[in-house]
């Protein structure tokens, strides 16, 4: 082989070589790198009464002067306000995850089938409510209360859902943007709550989501 014809063969493979080699990135593309997660804070968990006359008078034991205490110190909480490093490609997302449940429930032989039927169906499936959005704290307070108590839009469908003595168990999702809180719902209607006990538990907690802006 000559001399002009071997230097050739070299710059020739020495291209076809480097073509099957990426480039490497620039430096900041890894620090940028979005990796998907969700991280969740509990915050706090109570007994709250539905008694009817502790709630009208917004008694301390009573599940509406709970529920608006927990909610306001979540809203207020450094979980919810201070975004995870998630990566600068990353759109850091937060909710507070706010859930009303009964305490007791009535023996198995003592249920509705249809209460029976919709544990099933609803612990597969809840029923979901789009989401809402308020100005304040307390008219998201107040769609709460109406929407458990049957009224409003939304009250009267999820009543229209969940019927017989079946009890809602709900998992309420609020987010905050452009000052306004929105609210969603999730609930699963089923096991007949034993009126025995007035006892409900009421959790906040808050879930970071770590989604990819792109």
């Amino acid at each position: 082989m000559g001399l002009v014809t071997g230097l050739l063969c070299l710059l020739v493979s020495t291209c076809l070589y480097a073509d099957l080699i990426d480039e490497p990135d620039e430096p900041g593309a890894v620090a940028a790198a979005c990796v998907d997660g969700i991280a969740e804070t509990a915050l706090d968990s109570e007994l709250g009464s539905v008694g009817f006359m502790k709630n009208i008078a917004e008694h301390p034991e009573s599940l509406r002067a709970i529920a608006k205490r927990l909610l306001a110190t979540a809203v207020e909480s450094d979980a919810f306000k201070i975004a995870p490093a998630c990566g600068d490609a990353c759109a850091p997302q937060a909710r507070i995850v706010y859930k009303v449940e009964p305490t007791v429930f009535l023996p198995e032989g003592e249920q509705q089938a249809l209460c029976l039927k919709l544990e099933s169906d609803t612990a597969r499936e809840p029923l979901r409510f789009a989401r809402r959005e308020f100005p304040s704290l307390a008219k998201l307070n107040d769609w709460i209360m109406e929407f458990s108590q049957g009224r409003g839009e939304d009250g009267k469908a999820l009543y229209e859902q969940c019927g017989g003595n079946c009890s809602p168990r709900y998992s309420f999702h609020i987010e905050q943007a452009d000052g306004k809180l929105s609210i969603s719902a999730d609930v699963l209607c089923g096991l007949a709550r034993d009126k025995k006990s007035d006892q409900y538990l009421v959790s906040t907690a808050v879930r970071w989501q770590c989604a990819n802006g792109n």
